[in-house]
């Protein structure tokens, strides 16, 4: 028997993954979970789960930084991303944080449980198998010891002081460069934290200790 616990935000979604599953005779959803945090919380409780599936963006603690902090208190636990983003930095993220499958959210029932199965036998399961091997050979080149993102100086004083909640311009001001540049680094370092916008890569910097 595979005890899954679904982690998303939207409990629709959860009702019918739950719905999709519920005549899979050796698959069982044990619990369910609207945010990183009551992911841990679940976890804590001694619920025995074989395969989480994980949102990455949730309220709270998101899908990518709890899927760090299980792979690394839980290693047992094998996670499957549960994304509506078919974007490679995405799925790179979530493998380098310890994810063993990423699947879109349209999946249909019959690849939904192939991945559970596979990935509850010890193997990976991703929608797109060629970027994940790709993905996967550019992991082993990258020094895999780092938590997070490399950042240059100017990345991480830029980060500073968006911590300090000071406007691109106001930025612009204080270290002499023009706004167009301010605001490319601050592109990149959404991207690299592989979050949505200014909110969440605040929320990221505090989670990795680069901000306080």
């Amino acid at each position: 028997m595979v005890n899954i616990l679904i982690a998303d935000d939207h409990q629709l979604l959860i009702d019918g993954i739950k719905s999709t599953l519920a005549d899979v005779e050796d698959i069982h959803v044990v619990a369910e979970a609207n945010n990183g945090y009551q992911v841990l919380e679940k976890l804590g409780s001694g619920i025995r789960v074989d395969i989480i599936l994980m949102d990455i963006n949730m309220p709270k603690l998101d899908g990518l930084n709890c899927t760090k902090m299980v792979h690394k208190d839980f290693p047992h636990i094998r996670i499957i991303a549960l994304s509506q983003f078919n974007e490679r930095r995405f799925v790179k993220q979530m493998v380098k944080n310890g994810a063993s499958g990423y699947v879109l959210k349209d999946v249909g029932k019959e690849e939904l449980v192939h991945a559970i199965r596979a990935v509850f036998n010890g193997g990976n399961y991703y929608f797109d198998q060629d970027s994940f091997r790709s993905i996967n050979a550019e992991l082993k080149e990258e020094d895999t010891s780092s938590l997070f993102p490399k950042l240059s100086g100017r990345e991480r004083e830029i980060l500073k002081l968006i911590g300090e909640e000071m406007s691109s311009q106001d930025i612009a001001d204080k270290l002499l460069l023009s706004l167009h540049t301010v605001e490319n680094h601050r592109a990149n370092l959404i991207s690299k934290a592989g979050v949505k916008n200014t909110a969440g890569l605040i929320r990221w910097a505090v989670e990795n200790d680069l901000i306080k």
